[in-house]
Parts: C-alpha cells; sequence; structure tokens
C-alpha cells in the first residue's frame, strides 16, 4: 500500500514539474492570440480546457486506480488530492530553479550568478514569501478541496458502475 501511495506522489511532482513548463508553452502557441484579441467563445474554451483540464490527467487514473484497488471513495479522494498537493509544491519550486539557475530574461536579478549584488537576498527573501509560498498557500486550497471532490466522485462512479464482487 506505502508504495503505491510513494508513485501518487511521484507522479505529482513530475506533473507539476511539467506543467511549469507547459504552460509556457501553451501561451506561446495560442496564448495572446486566444486571451488579448477578440476571438470566438469556442477557442476560449479550448485554451481554458487545455490549461486548467491538464490537471485532471493525473488524477482520474489515479482515483480510479485506487478505488479499484481500496474499494474506497475515501482512499480515492484522499489519493487525488495528494498528487495535486505534490504537483503545486513542485510547481512552484521548478519556479524557484528557473529563477535561480535557469534564470529568466525579465528576472536576471534572481540568478544566482548575481548573488553577490546589494539586493539579491532581500529579493529572494520577498519573491520566496510573496510569489513562491503565497501561491502554494493560495492553490493548495483549490487542490485539498478540488482533489478531494474530484477523487470521490471518480471513486463514486467506478464503484457504482462496477459493484463488489461479493455483492
Amino acid at each position: 500500500m506505502r508504495r503505491r501511495w510513494v508513485i501518487y506522489l511521484v507522479i505529482g511532482i513530475v506533473f507539476g514539474a511539467i506543467d511549469f513548463f507547459y504552460l509556457g508553452f501553451l501561451y506561446k502557441l495560442a496564448g495572446p492570440q486566444v486571451l488579448f484579441a477578440s476571438f470566438p467563445a469556442g477557442r476560449f474554451l479550448l485554451w481554458l480546457v487545455l490549461n486548467v483540464g491538464i490537471w485532471l490527467v493525473p488524477v482520474i487514473p489515479i482515483a480510479l486506480y485506487e478505488a479499484r484497488l481500496s474499494r474506497s471513495r475515501l482512499r480515492s479522494a484522499v489519493a487525488s488530492l495528494c498528487t495535486w498537493c505534490a504537483a503545486i509544491v513542485a510547481y512552484y519550486l521548478t519556479n524557484v530553479v528557473q529563477l535561480a539557475f535557469i534564470g529568466l530574461p525579465a528576472r536576471p536579478e534572481m540568478h544566482i550568478s548575481n548573488h553577490n549584488a546589494p539586493y539579491f537576498w532581500r529579493n529572494w527573501a520577498s519573491v520566496l514569501r510573496g510569489d513562491i509560498l503565497g501561491g502554494i498557500t493560495e492553490w493548495i486550497m483549490v487542490a485539498v478541496v478540488g482533489g478531494a471532490i474530484i477523487g470521490f466522485l471518480t471513486g463514486s462512479i467506478l464503484l457504482r458502475l462496477k459493484p463488489s464482487r461479493a455483492a
């Protein structure tokens, strides 16, 4: 049992890191044209599904798998919310890695090569407090509530469609 929960967390971590870069790719692909131009509602809906709907990709299979093994809607919900929470933390830690080690043209002062600059550590304290911890705090609530709802509903549907063999 413990092994599969570790796997759920690893899936969340990998997904969160990939999603950080996926959003940049999605924005380059269709962001400005879809968000800031006059556009049909269908294109916006497609962008929304690609942006938000992607978060269902890791949790639906995990919720189904956990419900099938444990026969529990609650465990399915907990598996989903844990996966999403791990993804949120990994998403923001990927942001830290990008700022500190990869670098961004718009934020060169955050790169570790500028560690001797007079305000480097103050800038990092501000970014960590506001952007990173603030983002994790804000989105972890969505992960807990949304993950629990998605996992519980997915587990409920599976358990309703596939009743126990003993029944």
